[in-house]
């Protein structure tokens, strides 16, 4: 580096990393690297080391990273390490692994605030690694678009990763067996929601219709409100209550009816 030549050099760097550079410095003239359990400080550290060239700094500290416990924050940020930092595929796999194992009931009203704030990556390990046993996937189709609305502005960019990045997992969450319906039977259900209560869902109601049968299977009708700062969505959906495991199958449905004195 061109400091190299220079009796004096000066360092330019951020407040934020203060605490991990002089860390970095430390490691650097005494050959130990300082005791911590913070996983963010590591990161901090693995950084500042990239930046820097420090590679002894980035074996020891990517090695110490993956054998720590990690915190929600180190591991949104372990999701993105450049791939000149040694050992960064095992990092990032320690990360998602995070994601999976403490996520495991994402749709947990206790875990909703802090997931918004989970990148792609993080949102698409919970989902594929996870084989919950889901009543109803609409559950799970409101939790990607409530995700997806609070991660993406615009809308074809969110379109986009909704279908080619997240839908695609759905079927594996639900935990399927080898069952499968083979016969077509169907039916009509009339399922009636007057303009007072659809009023009264917004922003997080929800009504479901009583159950019905079809094919040997009971099943109900979902109306659920969500509200983001950019959008209010109502939705309608097809729900399957089943007592003996979640079965695999397809059901083809269509939604039709009329609204009548539904203010715009």
């Amino acid at each position: 580096m061109k400091e190299s030549d220079q009796r004096h050099a000066t360092l330019t760097i951020a407040d934020s990393e203060e605490k991990a550079f002089m860390a970095l410095l430390h490691l650097m003239y005494t050959g130990k690297l300082t005791p911590t359990t913070e996983s963010t400080l590591l990161v901090d550290m693995l950084m500042a080391a990239d930046k820097f060239e420090v590679v002894s700094c980035m074996k020891l500290c990517s090695q110490r990273l993956i054998d720590l416990p990690m915190t929600l924050e180190s591991a949104v940020r372990c999701l993105d390490l450049p791939c000149t930092i040694p050992l960064a595929a095992a990092i990032r796999e320690a990360a998602k692994t995070f994601f999976a194992e403490t996520y495991k009931e994402f749709l947990s009203t206790k875990f909703q605030d802090e997931l918004m704030r989970v990148p792609l990556a993080g949102i698409q390990a919970i989902l594929s690694r996870n084989r919950l046993g889901i009543v109803s996937e609409g559950d799970v189709y409101e939790f990607m678009l409530r995700w997806a609305c609070s991660q993406y502005s615009n809308s074809e960019e969110r379109h986009k990763i909704l279908s080619s990045r997240l839908l695609p997992l759905v079927p594996r969450v639900l935990s399927m067996n080898d069952s499968i319906l083979i016969d077509h039977p169907s039916g009509i259900v009339n399922f009636t929601i007057k303009r007072e209560k659809c009023y009264g869902l917004f922003p997080l109601g929800s009504m479901r219709s009583p159950p019905f049968h079809c094919a040997g299977r009971r099943f109900y009708l979902s109306a659920r409100c969500m509200a983001t700062e950019q959008l209010q969505i109502f939705g309608l959906s097809v729900n399957m209550l089943e007592d003996k495991g979640a079965v695999r199958g397809t059901v083809d449905y269509k939604i039709g009816g009329s609204l009548v004195g539904v203010d715009r």
